[in-house]
């Protein structure tokens, strides 16, 4: 059977509903989660004892699972020796992740009384080597609001595709054949091309083609836009899925399926609705150059703070602050929704 407009773009439709349903269900886990996570951090009277613990249990789930897409991307350009924003946010988000478990396993920040203040002090005497300190909001966060991103540039590719559905439903799904001197109305799937079609008024063009018979107008506006109706005669062209308004047309069947004018069209919509915008490319561009600056700056802080004499987790500190604080969030959420 021949394959229709509709049919072209089905699997395309069915795997961008699942890839939204997914990001949706993420998305939803990580902002509930993610809510007392980051008032437990930011606000001291709600800290209780070993709230840090439960801050683990809550962060977790957004690191491991609602993460996890970011955390494959990086997976997957580092085995092509590539390195994208999806590449920082892991690295970020697992140095804070990490950070923050040894701090609950080997420091205080498990301990029953430990308090988050919005105090900093430097221990000069390179003697700063408490692990008091965990960075879970900071992880929960950063993966909240970029995943945020992803999801809306799905759901408007998803709003496109179904405008386009849309489109591709006005097409005819019958028309009248004449073959062997014989007109008869037969499924848009059985025409082929060389056949000849009679269009009447107020009927939709079954397919592309070159006009035999017949002087009229047709309303082409669904592909081109344009709102006058264009005249057309014999040995004029008509393009599949367009309104014949006045007079009786006979036409020769040039494409038909995938290739007519309108189902390439939805294929070019598809293919750009596949690929990235021109922003967003720029932006791996830059990524590519400041992902591995950044981590490089990372790496000079912890050595550049152990030489000045502060104590291991100072410096630990500062690196971890660095790739978080270059985590691109604002480019991340911002890109994908324009």
């Amino acid at each position: 059977a021949e394959v229709t407009g509709d049919d072209a773009l089905a699997e395309a439709d069915a795997r961008a509903e699942k890839e939204l349903h997914g990001l949706r269900l993420r998305l939803l886990a990580a902002i509930v989660l993610t809510v007392p996570v980051v008032l437990m951090a930011m606000v001291p009277p709600l800290q209780f004892d070993y709230w840090g613990w439960v801050s683990l249990a809550l962060t977790a789930p957004v690191f491991l699972w609602s993460g996890w897409p970011f955390h494959v991307s990086t997976a997957v350009n580092l085995k092509h020796r590539a390195v994208t924003m999806d590449t920082l946010i892991t690295v970020g988000t697992t140095a804070a992740f990490l950070w923050s478990l040894a701090a609950l396993l080997l420091g205080t920040a498990g301990h029953a009384d430990m308090r988050h203040g919005f105090d900093f002090a430097l221990d000069l005497g390179g003697h700063g080597d408490d692990l008091s300190d965990v960075y879970f909001e900071v992880v929960a966060g950063v993966i909240t609001f970029v995943l945020l991103g992803r999801f809306l540039e799905k759901r408007s590719k998803r709003s496109a595709g179904a405008a386009l559905r849309a489109l591709l439903e006005l097409g005819a799904k019958d028309v009248s054949v004449i073959r062997d001197g014989v007109e008869s109305r037969i499924p848009i799937e059985r025409l082929r091309v060389g056949d000849e079609f009679v269009v009447r008024p107020g009927e939709t063009v079954a397919a592309d083609g070159t006009v035999l018979e017949g002087r009229s107008a047709v309303d082409a506006s669904m592909l081109t836009g344009e709102s006058v109706p264009v005249e057309v005669e014999a040995g004029g062209t008509v393009a599949g899925g367009t309104v014949n308004e006045s007079g009786r047309l006979l036409v020769s069947t040039d494409r038909v399926s995938r290739d007519t004018q309108l189902v390439r069209m939805a294929k070019l919509v598809e293919d750009a609705q596949s690929g990235k915008a021109d922003v967003q490319r720029l932006a791996d561009r830059v990524s590519a150059v400041f992902v591995p600056i950044a981590m490089a700056i990372a790496v000079v802080t912890f050595a550049a703070w152990l030489l000045l004499g502060f104590g291991f987790t100072a410096a630990m500190t500062s690196a971890v602050a660095v790739l978080i604080i270059a985590c691109p969030c604002a480019l991340g959420l911002a890109t994908p929704t324009a």
